[in-house]
């Protein structure tokens, strides 16, 4: 995209880029000019489309869905993120994506927030980090595949066990966790795979 452009074009462009509608080679051309030129004005405009796209989600009509199909739909919702706008940066096989183009989304509990960091279908695995208030609980699930986690900040209570900082979890296939909750509030990092069986409050 030419420096130089228009509103008129720079507003197209975001329009046409927040709903996935550019072809691949102008889209990568449009997220060169905002991660590499650093253009504010485009910038501003995705960040307007963005929101307009994900309040999209709020003009149907409220319905109360049973509390198994809730859960599978958040999770699927904080994996899959809620848009496609999310500039990346490509060189050398290696990709960057700047800190603002990463929001969290709601988690599948009260107080569970969920910034999605890579997404392998392939292996059916997803990288995420996790960010849970003070008194909040992850909803029991097991593990179809092995989970990672690893605490960065807070402490967390992972089946009786306290996790501070700097301390790890492996969770084996099949394996089930229960009773993770947090009194302080913390922030974490997990890979876990996409189809974990998430279980409702008993």
């Amino acid at each position: 995209m030419n420096r130089n452009h228009s509103l008129a074009e720079s507003r197209e462009q975001a329009a046409l880029y927040t709903v996935g509608a550019l072809p691949d080679d102008e889209r990568r051309e449009f997220e060169q000019h905002l991660l590499v030129d650093g253009c504010d004005v485009c910038t501003a405009e995705v960040a307007g489309f963005v929101q307009v796209v994900e309040n999209l989600a709020y003009a149907a009509q409220l319905q109360t869905p049973p509390q198994e199909l809730r859960a599978r739909v958040l999770s699927h919702v904080a994996v899959q993120g809620t848009s496609s706008a999310h500039p990346v940066i490509e060189k050398d096989q290696l990709q960057f994506v700047g800190a603002q183009w990463m929001n969290w989304k709601p988690g599948n509990a009260p107080g569970v927030a969920m910034k999605m960091l890579s997404v392998d279908k392939a292996r059916g695995l997803y990288t995420t980090l996790v960010r849970m208030t003070p008194g909040s609980s992850l909803m029991p699930h097991r593990h179809a595949g092995i989970e990672e986690s690893y605490v960065i900040e807070g402490e967390l209570l992972v089946s009786g066990v306290l996790m501070r900082p700097g301390d790890y979890c492996r969770a084996e296939v099949g394996s089930m966790h229960t009773g993770v909750t947090t009194k302080t509030g913390c922030v974490f990092i997990a890979v876990a795979s996409l189809n974990d069986e998430w279980l409702p409050e008993t």
